[in-house]
């Protein structure tokens, strides 16, 4: 099988859906009957990842790379009469990665959605910017013969969300073992015990009860500081003037990106992962440091307790207090932080790239042996 990908945010975007498309792709290039990639990476925004990053290892796979404007790309391939199905040499399943789909010419088409956070107050979008949101899902789906989604809640959001048919959606969960690659983990950078959380400061992610769950610990004399790692995001400023008249601000430290190459050993270093956001539609950073072996403490919120399932603890994200209270029984028990390490692991252990890989290859199969019709909606080039 020959399958076209949209690989632009693979070589642009550190976070979660470059890496999630990265590590798919070389995953893929492993797995039984592993199909031949063509990856689309015109782009002219400049790439983020080395191509020694990239993993891209078997002779099959091709990566057609061209700096050139995404915006462009439409009109070219009217001008042309082609599609990017074409650009790539030819394929018979062309996968869209984000909602600014290309122009496909002949290929069957899938797509994956990440979420639907966009749908909901406080995701930081302005009420015209979700409608553009809404319709690009909504045309990306359209055109798609079938819909991949990386957790069943999102399957479920999406189906209620926007009217997709459930039994067209896929689910492929996302793996974590990319977190173990790379041999012995060296000591972390970070001098004494600290507690752990890794995501863009916004406020879907909660940092302000974080916040207060870590004063609590503070209070109650433990030694930890808390370490957050990750950019700013959409309110930002709330966590930033909170932490600014908090009393435990000097034992709380900010780091901004941190590199893959030092990220395994901060995650391992830490006395416990916290991470209680609203929502989610998969959240990577608690099941990598799950991983790891760090005892989590996660939310109820979003897909979380479906990803995570028995591996963390999941208080209820509305309450600091019930979030502190998990956190503080961890860092007190060693029993307990020792027996939800090893619940995190056997988890993260279940969810790798190769299954991910395996899913996502169903799906294509799926998608191809479906009625030779375009879907509704779907707009050749």
């Amino acid at each position: 099988m020959k399958v076209g990908v949209d690989y632009r945010t693979a070589l642009v975007n550190r976070e979660g859906i470059g890496r999630a498309t990265r590590e798919l792709v070389r995953a893929l290039q492993t797995v039984d009957g592993a199909p031949d990639l063509r990856l689309f990476g015109w782009t002219l925004a400049k790439s983020e990842v080395a191509r020694s990053e990239l993993g891209l290892s078997a002779q099959g796979t091709q990566l057609d790379r061209l700096r050139f404007p995404s915006r462009w790309i439409p009109r070219l391939c009217r001008v042309l009469g082609r599609g990017v199905d074409d650009l790539v040499g030819g394929c018979e399943v062309f996968h869209h990665t984000q909602t600014h789909v290309l122009p496909v010419r002949a290929a069957v088409e899938t797509a994956i959605v990440f979420d639907c956070i966009w749908a909901r107050t406080g995701s930081g979008l302005s009420e015209e910017a979700a409608a553009r949101m809404a319709d690009g899902v909504r045309a990306q789906c359209a055109r798609a013969r079938r819909v991949l989604v990386p957790s069943a809640f999102v399957a479920d959001d999406l189906a209620r969300t926007l009217g997709i048919e459930r039994d067209r959606i896929d689910v492929a969960l996302l793996g974590c073992d990319h977190v173990l690659r790379g041999g012995a983990i060296g000591p972390s950078k970070i001098q004494g015990p600290y507690v752990l959380t890794v995501s863009r400061v916004d406020a879907r992610k909660n940092h302000v009860r974080m916040l207060r769950a870590f004063e609590a610990l503070v209070r109650d004399g433990l030694p930890q500081r808390w370490v957050v790692a990750g950019p700013r995001g959409f309110g930002a400023e709330d966590f930033e003037a909170a932490l600014a008249a908090s009393s435990a601000r000097d034992r709380v430290l900010r780091l901004d990106f941190v590199p893959d190459s030092e990220l395994q050993s901060l995650y391992a270093g830490a006395s416990a992962f916290l991470f209680a956001s609203l929502d989610e539609g998969f959240g990577l950073p608690p099941l990598e440091a799950a991983a790891l072996g760090v005892p989590v403490i996660a939310s109820s919120g979003g897909s979380l307790p479906e990803v995570l399932a028995q591996g963390a603890l999941l208080p209820d994200p509305l309450d600091a207090e019930a979030i502190a209270a998990d956190l503080l029984a961890v860092l007190r028990d060693t029993e307990l932080a020792r027996d939800m390490a090893r619940r995190g692991r056997a988890r993260a252990a279940e969810l790798s790239w190769a299954a991910c890989a395996r899913d996502t290859l169903a799906c294509w199969r799926r998608a191809l042996s479906g009625s030779p019709e375009r879907p509704s909606g779907s707009a050749p080039a």
